[in-house]
């Protein structure tokens, strides 16, 4: 040991004071850097010159301390502070802000995955979230990990109805159904003559009645118009049939007529003929004793057919008309309201996939009471099923002598899309249970609670909430979750390697990313429209600045005193 060595350890104290002063001055330098995680850096002794470990103490000596002279300093850790910054709000909703534990993690064009708190992000061209690297941001879409997108303006949903929920009160101080609505045509026979009746058979170009005299009702060509008609006090669209195109006998007439009117001819009705005496079930028929054309409705006030005088009209078409066919059919209607049965009628506006609206009619019908309590028939339809038939199902809801839902049966309806480029066919669940069967002073009630469908949409705007689930808002009116951001946690974030561009690497002593959700399990919250500030103090650094200024200095003072010192040596020679 001497005066070389004591110059050597005022240089050591040179070198980490210089250390130190790189990272004070870093510190300064990033002090407006978002999301930057300040550095402090500690010292430690260098090795030391032991001239003696000391003595234990005996009895006549006391014992002896180690005697030992250091010989400087060396760095002994930088150590970063990962406590969060304080957010500044921008404005900016793609700006996103951590409060607590985590990193936002990011892909690189290699596929390697780097860290940063920096939420500084925007979007590119395709709509997805970059840093400002150019960097994905990930998180979960679809149930994966994966670049996050929010396409503004390019997304367009749309979705089918598949469920149907209503409410209401039905009210259980009406009648239970005793009847049927009843029309009947005129005679119709299949002979010039007028005397052989018609039969389903008959070409409409051969159908004549005779009723003051003999009259042929129809030619080639002829449009036969379904005007003026109504169901329930509800208008019916008008439709037409085109003899000798559509169909040219009397049975595919029928046939039409049951389609156009919405009669419901599932084989899940009740079977009126074995009534005494028997009736009719529900369709258009062709009677065998006067060929004339029976229509037989379903029960219910709500489905009662009302086809007035001139109902049913026939113009000419490319052949000529035949005397007497502008009014070729005419109905008498045999019905007794009364007997049709309690009921109620409500419609709704449903979605198929293409997210088209469909409007369907659902008839409430009293069909029995007894001492089990009280069952109701429902009759759905639309104008809106391809397939030109009006009839999407009919089911059953059954209530208890309390007036509370029971049970159900063929509680869907299927309606045909074919030709309109939407998924077909549809079937749409309908749910009852919210519906009540009471004595009411005023007639039953019963609305739409809700349907799952929606029409299509276009992406307008969207929002990140805490949880990091970003919601996308739709010109229909509807959201929709879009993703999450996922945030990565580490056990060790002091063993992240930092690297440029405000990200940080994994490394051997933090431990792998674990990926967490926003507020689950230790991870932290998002806060949108905001970005961490840096956690440098910039006071404490000042301290620090004059601290190491000082430090280096005292060094370098050791080391001009040496140097005297050892001039001092050499003069002795002189």
């Amino acid at each position: 040991m001497g005066l070389t060595s004591s110059m050597f350890t005022g240089l050591t104290g040179m070198k980490t004071n210089e250390f130190r002063m790189d990272v004070v001055g870093n510190n300064i330098a990033n002090v407006n850097t978002y999301a930057y995680k300040s550095s402090s850096v500690s010292f430690q002794n260098q090795f030391l010159h032991t001239f003696s470990f000391g003595s234990a103490p005996n009895g006549t000596m006391g014992g002896t301390n180690p005697l030992q002279v250091g010989t400087g300093s060396m760095i002994g850790s930088v150590n970063r502070n990962f406590a969060g910054g304080a957010p500044e709000t921008t404005g900016n909703k793609s700006d996103l802000a951590i409060q607590g534990k985590g990193m936002f993690i990011l892909k690189k064009p290699d596929g390697s995955e780097v860290y940063t708190r920096d939420g500084g992000f925007r979007f590119n061209s395709e709509n997805y979230l970059l840093s400002a690297d150019g960097f994905f941001l990930q998180g979960m879409v679809d149930g994966e990990m994966g670049n996050l997108c929010i396409p503004i303006g390019e997304m367009t949903m749309a979705s089918p109805t598949s469920n149907a929920t209503f409410s209401g009160d039905l009210n259980s101080q009406g009648d239970a159904a005793a009847s049927r609505p009843v029309l009947d045509s005129q005679a119709l026979f299949q002979d010039a003559a007028g005397t052989v009746a018609a039969v389903a058979g008959t070409a409409l170009t051969s159908l004549y009645e005779n009723e003051t005299a003999v009259v042929k009702l129809f030619e080639t060509g002829n449009v036969i118009t379904l005007a003026e008609a109504s169901k329930g006090g509800a208008n019916l669209a008008q439709e037409e049939f085109i003899v000798g195109t559509t169909g040219s006998t009397l049975g595919d007439l029928a046939a039409w007529l049951e389609d156009v009117l919405g009669i419901n001819t599932s084989a899940d009705l009740p079977d009126w003929t074995a009534e005494v005496p028997p009736i009719l079930n529900p369709g258009v028929t062709i009677s065998a004793v006067d060929g004339s054309i029976n229509i037989m409705g379903n029960i219910g006030l709500y489905n009662n057919l009302t086809l007035e005088t001139g109902s049913i009209t026939a113009g000419q078409g490319t052949g000529a008309s035949a005397p007497g066919n502008t009014l070729p059919l005419r109905f008498t209607n045999t019905t007794v309201e009364s007997t049709l049965g309690e009921s109620i009628r409500t419609s709704f506006r449903a979605y198929d996939s293409l997210g088209n609206p469909l409007n369907i009619n659902v008839t409430m019908v009293m069909q029995d009471k007894d001492d089990t309590g009280i069952t109701w028939r429902f009759f759905a339809e639309s104008s809106d099923d391809t397939d030109f038939d009006l009839v999407l199902g009919t089911g059953t809801v059954k209530f208890d002598p309390n007036g509370q839902y029971l049970e159900g049966d063929n509680l869907s309806i299927i309606m045909d899309r074919t030709d309109t480029g939407a998924a077909t066919p549809q079937v749409v669940a309908f749910d009852f249970t919210g519906m009540d069967g009471y004595a009411m002073t005023v007639t039953s009630v019963m609305s739409i609670l809700s349907q799952d469908g929606f029409k299509s949409g276009t992406l307008q705007d969207y929002s990140i909430g805490p949880d990091g689930y970003i919601t996308g808002s739709f010109t229909n009116g509807l959201t929709q979750n879009l993703g999450q951001v996922v945030l990565g946690t580490f056990r060790n974030y002091e063993g992240l390697i930092a690297d440029t561009g405000n990200v940080y690497l994994s490394g051997p002593n933090s431990g792998d990313c674990i990926n967490r959700n926003p507020q689950e399990l230790g991870a932290g919250t998002i806060n949108p429209g905001a970005l961490e500030l840096s956690n440098v103090d910039l006071s404490r650094e000042f301290i620090n600045l004059i601290i190491t200024s000082s430090g280096f200095t005292a060094s370098s003072r050791v080391i001009q005193t040496s140097d005297q010192l050892l001039s001092e040596l050499m003069m002795l020679t002189r």
